[in-house]
């Protein structure tokens, strides 16, 4: 694709710092990362960014290749848990990125923030903040409303 930014990565016109690749994918850190370590894993071919009608069999793949670069973070961070995300609204190539979750290591703690949050629309990133509690008698409107849309 002529303007994808990911595809000019993989086509070597554009600079990245590769951490690992393979004849179909492309693993390389994030030039804004959020955390240390931040890391794109894109196809090589181009596929559009959402997930869900992407190839079930480029899907598969693009998960086994992130499970590979996750490992190389846990290893080269010290860390025991990597985050993947895949929301396919910055760059229009399919994708996933994996985010070290530094400072988590040994046995399971859960953690929870501070404070909680809920979008009523996207607002330009995904968080796994937890929002508010939500009382039971909606929620099983909301989950009686899914199921009669997809009847």
């Amino acid at each position: 694709m002529d303007n994808c930014v990911f595809c000019k990565i993989v086509n070597g016109e554009i600079p990245s710092a590769k951490v690992w690749e393979d004849e179909n994918f492309l693993a390389f850190l994030d030039i804004k990362p959020s955390t240390k370590g931040m890391t794109l894993v894109v196809p090589k071919k181009h596929f559009d960014s959402y997930i869900f009608q992407a190839p079930e069999e480029e899907v598969m793949t693009l998960f086994k290749a992130a499970k590979k670069v996750a490992g190389m973070l846990e290893k080269a961070f010290d860390i025991d848990r990597v985050a993947m995300v895949a929301e396919g609204i910055g760059v229009n190539h399919l994708h996933v990125k994996l985010y070290p979750l530094h400072g988590v290591k040994g046995k399971f703690i859960p953690k929870e923030p501070k404070e909680n949050m809920y979008f009523e629309k996207y607002e330009g990133f995904v968080s796994t903040q937890l929002g508010p509690q939500i009382d039971y008698g909606e929620l099983n409107k909301l989950a009686e409303q899914i199921r009669k849309t997809n009847e």
